[in-house]
């Protein structure tokens, strides 16, 4: 029960900032103005003053580069693209006048078929942030429950079905009901026989009885209960069961059924198609990665690698290979359909 462990921690089903208000990308916790977290890899090439003495090209080209080995192997994400909104942050922080400009131009660098939609998306949360500004102190003034209904009503109508892929590894306050609903979740993580719709009918019911079906639909709505779902053995055992075309219809049902709207389902079914494609390609490499090994070894295995880290991941391969130095494989992790 690995990932079931990691679902009780989030408090039952929720995803959700317990308190906080603002959206700072990775930092959105318990704080309203947070600075960049200092555990982050740098992203200072060098000093301000240094810096000022380079030409605007060679920032961009830095920035780019940077950007490509931090956020390209997961850019297509939405919620990859919204870190980005700190780095445009830290940007108009340290050149006010040419930050945006820098960041745009960096972005249409590294990211050109997608920088409209991060441009689009860093407006929205301009746009979120400021109503946040406008509301912060009577938030902070209501309840809990209160509180995470009226974020999660706010994001939904500034980034619609993106929001709950943008929130979705927040905690939140439900878990001052979730004794009751971890129960729920342990008992039905083991019910292997028991069909899909039944342990989707069974979560969404304990759902209803316990927070009230308001307040399960804006839990439907974050992404919460979609995550507790597929985080159950007893679901992906049965998910992994199926033929691939079967298996993600299956999912689209059970998105539906837990009261993901149309558009949701869509989204996250060509989200599921990108990732399904990443594991493939990763299979493939670590199947010819197992027969380098044993074939080759020192400075000839370690150039072959690298080379074949290059041909089926291009940008990312050096990401990937620093990985690989930490001991770190991340297609060797458990597959979770519906989830990563």
């Amino acid at each position: 029960m690995k990932v079931l462990n990691s679902v009780l921690a989030l408090g039952a089903l929720a995803l959700l900032v317990a308190g906080g208000t603002h959206y700072w990308p990775e930092l959105s916790k318990t704080t309203t103005r947070q600075v960049p977290d200092s555990s982050a890899p740098s992203h200072a090439a060098a000093t301000p003053t240094a810096e000022l003495t380079q030409s605007g090209d060679q920032r961009v080209v830095e920035l780019a580069v940077k950007y490509l080995e931090l956020y390209g192997d997961t850019i297509t994400e939405p919620a990859t693209q919204a870190r980005l909104y700190n780095e445009r942050r830290n940007l108009l922080a340290r050149y006010p006048d040419s930050g945006n400009e820098l960041f745009q131009s960096a972005i249409t660098t590294a990211f050109p078929e997608l920088a409209d939609s991060i441009f689009a998306l860093m407006a929205k949360l301009d746009r979120y942030n400021r109503w946040l500004d406008n509301h912060e102190l009577r938030l902070q003034g209501l309840p809990d429950m209160e509180r995470y209904a009226e974020l999660w009503q706010q994001r939904e109508a500034i980034f619609g079905p993106l929001a709950s892929q943008i929130w979705a590894e927040e905690q939140n306050p439900v878990e001052a009901k979730s004794d009751q609903f971890q129960q729920t979740l342990a008992r039905l993580d083991q019910a292997n026989q028991m069909p899909l719709t039944e342990l989707a009918h069974q979560l969404q019911t304990t759902a209803d009885e316990l927070y009230g079906a308001d307040l399960a639909r804006q839990l439907a709505g974050s992404g919460a209960t979609g995550h507790a779902l597929f985080a159950m053995d007893s679901v992906q055992q049965q998910l992994a069961s199926l033929p691939a075309d079967k298996r993600q219809q299956t999912i689209n049902a059970l998105r539906r059924q837990i009261g993901y709207s149309e558009e949701t389902v869509r989204q996250l079914a060509e989200e599921d198609q990108r990732r399904e494609e990443k594991w493939q390609k990763g299979k493939a490499y670590m199947a010819e990665r197992r027969a380098l090994e044993n074939r080759l070894n020192g400075d000839q295995l370690e150039a072959a690698l690298t080379d074949l880290r290059q041909e089926h991941f291009g940008f990312s391969a050096p990401t990937i290979e620093r990985e690989e130095e930490e001991g770190f494989f991340r297609f060797e992790r458990e597959r979770r359909y519906g989830l990563n």
